[in-house]
């Protein structure tokens, strides 16, 4: 090989080792970006209901007109919330009452409406 292309070869090399990297730090960005940004979801969830203590006024508060008569009662709170990228995630809220219908526990999920996706515990706080 001559000079000419040995330098051919590191440049493009180099090249494809750059946007190698460029491509793993925007990948690794969007998914912590992503996480931030259900966690928010979460925050603001907990912000929202955690005052409530009772099914009745927990049912109000979320615009339910009837009471679905089952324990957990789940909410889509955000459909879409714009946290996914492609924005078909949705934050779901599973509120689980006690024998008298006291709040004892409020979970918040993501689900993603396009696909076979389970939803994901984010985060829970017991009452």
């Amino acid at each position: 090989m001559n000079l000419r292309t040995t330098t051919i070869l590191k440049v493009l090399g180099l090249f494809v080792l750059a946007l190698f990297a460029v491509t793993a730090g925007g990948a690794y960005w969007l998914a912590r970006t992503e996480d931030t940004c259900w966690k928010q979801e979460a925050a603001g969830a907990f912000q929202k209901y955690s005052a409530l203590k009772t099914r009745s006024d927990i049912l109000r508060h979320a615009d339910i007109e009837k009471d679905p008569g089952s324990n957990p009662v789940e909410v889509v709170e955000k459909d879409p919330n714009g946290c996914s990228f492609g924005s078909n995630g949705q934050t779901v809220l599973r509120f689980s009452f006690g024998d008298s219908n006291k709040l004892t526990k409020i979970q918040v999920f993501r689900n993603y409406v396009a696909s076979d996706y389970e939803m994901d515990l984010i985060e829970e706080r017991s009452y």
